[in-house]
């Protein structure tokens, strides 16, 4: 038999994902920085399952956009306030999640010798940003078998995603 490994949004991340780097290639930022504050919610357990939650948004992040110090570029700050499973904030045992909240707030790039030219107040623009994801019933051929995502597939689709929605959000 064959096997088939289908849900809706990771169809939806494998098209968005073909065609982000050719658009991303173009685009350039001076600095990314995310960090991670789930202290609004007081049972938040994410960071015990994710702990590098901040470090591997960052990551895809960096890798559709040239990152250059030196340049005149914006730099964004993403902040990831809320991770959840169907809307709570407690996650069970095995650490699935799939929300992700946040926001993205974009600065001048830092002056030459690397100090901070802004702070919170020059920001030149900020939003919020929001994925999530669900598992989908899809038809199959006969005689195939459906596998369903694993904590780690759900992981890496809403880190992707949310990384490629703040990217596909910067200006050219």
């Amino acid at each position: 038999m064959k096997r088939l490994l289908s849900t809706t949004f990771c169809a939806g991340l494998a098209l968005a994902a073909v065609a982000a780097p050719l658009v991303a290639e173009e685009k350039t930022l001076s600095a990314v920085e995310v960090k991670t504050d789930l202290s609004a919610f007081e049972n938040s357990n994410a960071l015990e399952f994710w702990p590098t939650l901040s470090e591997d948004i960052g990551q895809a992040i960096a890798s559709e956009l040239t990152i250059d110090d030196q340049s005149k570029e914006p730099r964004i700050v993403v902040s990831i306030n809320k991770v959840a499973i169907n809307g709570e904030t407690t996650l069970p045992d095995t650490g699935e999640f799939n929300q992700l909240e946040g926001t993205v707030t974009m600065f001048p790039a830092r002056g030459a010798d690397n100090s901070e030219t802004s702070n919170s107040s020059s920001a030149t623009g900020s939003y919020a940003l929001k994925v999530s994801a669900t598992s989908g019933e899809v038809d199959v051929p006969e005689n195939w078998i459906v596998i369903p995502p694993s904590q780690d597939d759900f992981y890496e689709a809403l880190t992707n995603a949310y990384a490629m929605e703040v990217v596909e959000r910067i200006e050219d």
